[in-house]
């Protein structure tokens, strides 16, 4: 059975169970939800608004918890972060956010429209409705890294194969790694903590299926963190690569500079009116032709430079 009310707030009920889904709350809804469900204000505030729980806070009809998910920005590459306000009562759940969240609204629809599914999801009672959600988000989180891996695959390729800069896709891959793991790490103290504690509240046996959503975070965070070290190693290849770059470029400029150091020198001096030997104004010298004082001054300027470049091959700075 399955009903929507005017104000966002849509429910179904199956088994005795109610899932009631809130997107976009107001004043309005919270008030309903808290006559209705006994629901302190607090906690329905804080569904919508950013913080980030590390623990179950369990009152006495209901426990609450904030789960994050990623979203990735339409025509981006970026990676945000959304937010649902979770209530587990012992024959209802209350999702509560305010963005667009994909895995939860198709959740809701295969119960809301599949007979089977709904009796599954329903007829173990709310807390495995809520197990299967937690398990639904971890998927979807499961598929990002997996993606981010591919990346990271396509990357080494880059980097090791190649001598150009590829700082922005490392720096874009970074960016999803920092928020995956930010949204991971408090994820393994949230769901351990609701492991311990959803058999005392339910009165059932759940812990089982809790503790495979804790080994799912714990298997997430450590893909996390090998993607971590991985992308710092890409990174710090391609430092290197770009500063080898670098630094052949500027040895090139600082040979090729000091190689002309003596034609400069030379030119400099023959350009003062000044008298000097071969000038024009002491008298042009003639031993070796018409232009002797010019090919003079281009032996001179490339035997300084021949001798320059013997000693840098001979001190091996190139």
């Amino acid at each position: 059975m399955s009903t929507v009310k005017p104000q966002g707030m849509k429910s179904q009920t199956h088994d005795g169970v109610t899932w009631v889904d809130v997107e976009g709350p107001n004043s309005e809804v919270f008030a309903e939800l808290e006559r209705k469900y006994k629901l302190h204000p607090l906690h329905l505030h804080e569904s919508v608004q950013k913080v980030q729980h590390t623990q179950v806070e369990r009152e006495t009809s209901y426990l609450f918890l904030v789960l994050h998910y990623p979203v990735i920005e339409p025509g981006s590459a970026k990676v945000t972060t959304g937010q649902i306000g979770v209530f587990l009562g012992k024959d209802y759940l209350v999702t509560v956010h305010c963005g667009s969240t994909l895995f939860l609204q198709g959740l809701y629809a295969e119960c809301e429209h599949g007979e089977v599914q709904g009796k599954k999801n329903f007829g173990h009672g709310s807390a495995y409705l809520l197990y299967e959600l937690i398990h639904r988000l971890l998927t979807m989180i499961s598929e990002m890294t997996e993606l981010v891996d591919d990346e990271l695959d396509g990357i080494e390729s880059l980097v090791f194969s190649n001598t150009s800069s590829d700082a922005q896709r490392i720096g874009i891959v970074r960016q999803k790694i920092v928020r995956l793991r930010r949204l991971i790490g408090p994820k393994r103290m949230v769901l351990q903590d609701l492991a311990e504690q959803i058999n005392s509240f339910t009165g059932k046996d759940m812990s089982r299926y809790y503790s495979s959503n804790v080994k799912f975070v714990n298997k997430l965070w450590e893909g996390v963190e090998e993607a971590k070290e991985t992308v710092e190693i890409y990174k710090d290849a391609d430092f290197t690569t770009s500063t080898e770059k670098t630094n052949k470029i500027l040895m090139l400029l600082t040979l090729a500079f000091t190689f002309t150091i003596p034609t400069t020198v030379l030119g400099a001096l023959y350009g003062m009116n000044v008298l000097l030997p071969g000038g024009i104004e002491a008298g042009n010298w003639t031993f070796m032709g018409h232009y002797t004082t010019l090919w003079v001054i281009v032996i001179a300027s490339a035997l300084f430079a021949v001798l320059m470049y013997v000693y840098f091959k001979v001190r091996k700075w190139f």
